[in-house]
């Protein structure tokens, strides 16, 4: 059975192809008795653009067709999207209910969606509504994107399919691993408030309040970055977090407090080009700029470091800040260093905290 739609509910031709298995006429009014389906062996929707380029299609092994309600149910559906006539994602799902003809699209089970060029990036949810007409996919329940090292997840998704702009609803929530890692244990997550995120460059512009933390194997929190909205992009992985920025050092009651901040997620680098300050214990760090390494704790102040403890100053054009150890290197040129060593080991156990004493 082939069925053509030409209405102008949709942006092209939508050519449905049903193959009957059985089908039961009932021999009643249609007035007193509804029709039973009509259960197909086979079902094949495609949808094309106004230019004649292919925009969709699924397909699936059996289904019901409810002639009255022009209702279709579709079991273990798989089908494509298309840009510009091209596959851009599979779509698979346990279910699906195809509405008037292909109007709306409801899945649900194992919804996925696999990109299928660029960063091959899965996405998934519990059940996705698509309006085909609008190009428009809503995941209502538990929408997650992840690639080989990172996973984005938010309360709702949305896709647009001639843009590929994914709207991340609620809280956002990013988390990231170590290559080769367990992608149940991140080392990184990222939280914000609604996003929108493209697919193609990259970019990603969220809303606030913007927590960021960095953990070790056992959970522990060792630093974690506070800011107002966010910027970046995905694809460098820069994430520009806005200013007032605070980066905190739990272990060490480490505070620094900056402008707007760049952070790295995949170098675990956090820089700022504006003037900050930071505290550890009873020393206090200036600068007009800086550069963390956080797997390393360790910071470059750049441009007028200025250093503060009880009765002692140290000002130079460069200096270099472990929060771990609590030591402080600084530069004025190639002959001249003066630094701050730590009476403190890398013991992290509690005992009294004295700061550490300056040294020429």
């Amino acid at each position: 059975m082939t069925l053509t739609n030409s209405t102008g509910r949709l942006r092209g031709a939508l050519l449905i192809t049903l193959t009957l298995l059985t089908g039961c006429v009932s021999e009643k009014p249609l007035s007193t008795v509804q029709a039973p389906p009509f259960v197909f062996r086979s079902l094949k929707l495609e949808q094309k653009t106004k230019q004649g380029l292919m925009d969709w299609s699924l397909n699936s092994p059996e289904a019901r067709y409810e002639l009255t309600r022009r209702l279709v149910r579709a079991r273990q559906p798989d089908g494509v999207l298309y840009r510009n006539g091209k596959p851009s994602f599979s779509v698979k799902s346990d279910l699906a209910l195809v509405v008037n003809d292909g109007e709306q699209i409801l899945l649900e089970g194992d919804v996925r969606l696999q990109q299928l060029k660029g960063s091959r990036l899965l996405i998934q949810g519990d059940r996705l509504r698509w309006h085909p007409q609008q190009g428009i996919l809503l995941i209502e329940q538990r929408p997650r994107a992840t690639d080989k090292e990172s996973r984005i997840s938010a309360t709702e998704a949305q896709l647009l399919q001639t843009t590929n702009d994914l709207t991340l609803k609620g809280v956002v929530k990013l988390e990231r691993w170590s290559k080769d890692s367990d992608p149940s244990n991140p080392d990184t997550t990222l939280r914000t408030g609604p996003a929108e995120w493209n697919l193609d460059t990259g970019l990603l512009n969220a809303e606030g309040p913007v927590l960021a933390q960095r953990r070790d194997t056992e959970g522990t929190v060792l630093e974690q970055l506070e800011g107002k909205t966010l910027q970046g992009n995905t694809r460098v992985g820069d994430l520009k977090v806005m200013a007032p920025v605070i980066v905190r050092m739990p272990r060490q009651k480490g505070l620094l407090t900056a402008q707007d901040t760049t952070w790295n997620f995949r170098t675990q680098i956090v820089r700022s080009e504006q003037p900050f300050e930071a505290e550890l214990d009873r020393m206090r760090i200036f600068g007009n700029a800086f550069q963390a390494e956080l797997q390393e704790s360790t910071v470059v102040i750049k441009g007028d470091c200025r250093i503060e403890q009880p009765g002692e100053a140290l000002n130079a054009p460069t200096c270099s800040w472990n929060w771990r150890t609590e030591e402080v290197l600084a530069d004025g040129n190639v002959q001249s260093q003066v630094r701050f060593p730590s009476d403190q080991s890398v013991d992290q156990s509690p005992r009294p905290r004295k700061s550490a004493p300056v040294e020429f």
